[in-house]
């Protein structure tokens, strides 16, 4: 029991026991990879439900972390009458939308969603109507580390892009998504203008699309769709004015590169070998958690909230109906 001068824990309720629910944290190892595991790691927060449809997984679940009650859907939950300060929403993705909509005439108090949102405009509008904080986990704007290279981007540390190409795979919403909002974090909206290739190396609803987009200055940005089947690449490298900076290891390495005149060729300016520093990522659940507890205890605003995530998921729509269309003049 809490003393006097110790608050109460926030509530979470965790919606899906998968992978990104607690299971990659089940393995082991240092990284806060999971929503359990953020929650299990800040005392502010305790886990108080669960909800799974698959008996077995919700029973392991259970044990594994500690949580007292489970439920099979979200109705079980509602008619329990218990009340939540954050929900964690880690149902496979064709039931964001229809468990989002179910939440809002729930006891919560915040929703941390993992993406996609499925564009769905009603959904943002309706929890902003409510006055409901909305977060979704594209995890990197939590990062510090990456946070700290946007910041250096705004200040004009870097000077005006140049060029930028990203390397990504399996599916456009599913990882695609998480590139186009990491761009938007650091330099600003994206243009979507044409597709070039397609690989389905996904899910048939959700391919790995190369494609051609543009700054609001108009610096080009090339996104190119590799067959992660192969292996699993998510890299982006920016040229700027005054250097160029890449984001590595799905993030979780920054190089920083910055202008000089060549060893060999003194008038001609070039590139150092650049400083490598790692980035937060292995950290960057447990900063989202305590974003919440400053949204719920404080009204900070969120890193990442439904407005941003719909801003990056409606590129990916254009692009989705561009593939459409590219598809359909390959087969002609």
């Amino acid at each position: 029991m809490s003393n006097a001068n110790t608050p109460e824990p926030l509530s979470a309720l965790i919606i899906g026991c998968g992978a990104i629910a607690g299971g990659y944290d089940q393995a082991g190892g240092e990284a806060i990879r999971t929503h359990a595991g953020a929650y299990r790691h800040d005392p502010r927060f305790q886990i108080t439900a669960c909800v799974e449809p698959d008996a077995e997984r919700r029973a392991a679940f259970l044990a594994y972390w500690e949580i007292a009650v489970g439920f099979a859907d979200l109705d079980a939950c509602k008619a329990s009458g218990m009340a939540f300060d954050v929900a964690s929403l880690c149902s496979p993705t064709d039931c964001h939308v229809a468990d989002l909509k179910a939440l809002l005439d729930m006891p919560v108090r915040a929703v941390f969603a993992e993406k996609p949102l499925c564009g769905s405009t009603e959904i943002v509008v309706a929890y902003a109507a409510a006055g409901i904080p909305l977060a979704v986990n594209y995890l990197r704007r939590w990062d510090a580390g990456t946070a700290g290279l946007r910041d250096e981007i705004a200040a004009g540390d870097w000077g005006a892009v140049q060029a930028v190409t990203g390397h990504y795979a399996k599916g456009l919403l599913n990882c695609g998504s998480h590139m186009v909002d990491l761009l938007h974090f650091l330099i600003g909206p994206l243009t979507a203008k044409s597709v070039v290739g397609v690989i389905n190396d996904y899910r048939d609803d959700d391919p790995t699309v190369s494609a051609v987009l543009e700054t609001q200055s108009g610096a080009p940005v090339f996104m190119v769709g590799c067959d992660g089947r192969e292996f699993f690449p998510f890299e982006v490298d920016l040229v700027m004015s005054k250097g160029r900076v890449s984001l590595e290891d799905l993030g979780g390495n920054l190089r920083r590169r910055r202008v000089r005149p060549h060893r060999l060729y003194p008038s001609q300016q070039t590139l150092d070998d650049g400083v490598w520093t790692e980035t937060h990522l292995s950290t960057a659940l447990a900063a989202a958690i305590d974003g919440l507890y400053e949204t719920l205890t404080n009204g900070a605003p969120l890193a990442s909230d439904g407005v941003s995530a719909l801003a990056a998921e409606t590129v990916c729509g254009v692009l989705l109906e561009m593939t459409e269309d590219f598809q359909k003049g390959a087969r002609s």
